[in-house]
């Protein structure tokens, strides 16, 4: 029997107020702790368990392959799972002190960090899409008397639904938008285990979530998932409008996770023209890593007969999103 390109090691880490939190460490085959450059902490969102989130840890070790310098940590949250702890306390900092310091002692100066906050302002559940694969959700309700708007599914940059992914995503809701939050890559960890995802792969997909979620939304993409947000938009009639921001092609990077056999299978030029006549908004984010190529995003507006907007900005705010959605909802056919 072939072995697998991963081993896992399992323990407790002991936080600092003494409740021991019950972990996975997942590596590749060989490596020694010497060898490992690089860690990476995937958190689960309370009050999920590491469950959630062992698949993302062993695809990504499975994609680098054997003899990569990258190691995966999972942990439960205290109160969940098989860690200690009440389940009312929710003093998780406690508990990424404690991951931070055992990374510190165990492996010296090494590439450390979170994939993931444990606490948002919203509902987490776990939508099933077809035999193990799921979409992790982020629920945020439309505040009460706020004007009824659609609904809208928001698309984290990959690796990490931030603090500032949570404020913009209540600021959406407080606007009477009823906000389905998604970390892509979590997703598509889970898609990828029974083989490369193709085009079709992710259109039957989010065509079942909508689904699940009870009807057609806009969809916004924030920096790399934005190329996420434009295929899925593209193959998927019920998503109504999108708005992709910052860098696209690079989505489909991946080679562990997407069927890139065909190097045009996921080149967007071939696809965005299907949004029309539904409306298109294109966002360049100035002085931004992740920003986008004006040149790119200009092909990508080119591409596409339907309502069609560029514009650049300085930041991804909370009244930059707002205002693109505004724009897609009074964006009329050309």
């Amino acid at each position: 029997m072939e072995e697998q390109a991963y081993v896992e090691e399992t323990f407790g880490i002991l936080t600092d107020d003494d409740v021991y939190l019950d972990c996975v460490l997942v590596r590749p085959r060989g490596t020694t702790d010497a060898n490992i450059k690089a860690l990476r902490a995937w958190i689960p969102r309370y009050p999920l368990t590491k469950s959630s989130v062992i698949t993302c840890a062993r695809q990504e070790v499975l994609g680098a392959g054997i003899g990569s310098p990258v190691a995966h940590l999972v942990f439960d949250l205290r109160g969940t799972g098989q860690s200690e702890g009440q389940r009312d306390d929710h003093n998780f900092e406690m508990d990424l002190e404690g991951v931070r310091l055992w990374a510190a002692e165990r492996f010296g100066d090494v590439n450390f960090g979170f994939l993931g906050t444990p606490t948002g302002s919203e509902q987490v559940q776990q939508v099933p899409i077809r035999p193990g694969v799921v979409m992790e959700t982020y629920h945020y309700r439309p505040a009460p008397g706020s004007p009824p708007r659609g609904s809208v599914i928001y698309l984290s940059t990959y690796g990490n639904f931030s603090r500032a992914d949570d404020a913009r995503a209540v600021a959406l809701a407080e606007a009477g938008h009823e906000v389905f939050g998604i970390e892509p890559l979590r997703y598509l960890l889970h898609a990828s285990v029974q083989g490369r995802i193709t085009p079709v792969d992710l259109w039957r997909d989010m065509q079942t979530y909508i689904k699940q979620i009870g009807g057609d939304a806009w969809l916004a993409g924030l920096p790399v998932s934005a190329g996420l947000g434009l295929l899925w938009t593209a193959g998927v009639e019920s998503i109504r409008g999108v708005v992709a921001i910052g860098r696209t092609q690079a989505a489909f990077k991946a080679h562990h996770i997407f069927d890139t056999s065909n190097p045009h299978t996921f080149f967007l030029g071939r696809y965005v023209h299907k949004i029309a006549p539904r409306p298109m908004a294109l966002v360049q984010v100035e002085d931004h890593i992740l920003g986008g190529d004006h040149d790119e995003l200009a092909a990508l507006y080119q591409t596409t007969m339907g309502p069609r907007d560029l514009i650049s900005a300085q930041a991804i705010t909370p009244s930059l999103l707002l205002n693109r959605l505004h724009w897609l909802e009074t964006a009329q056919p050309q």
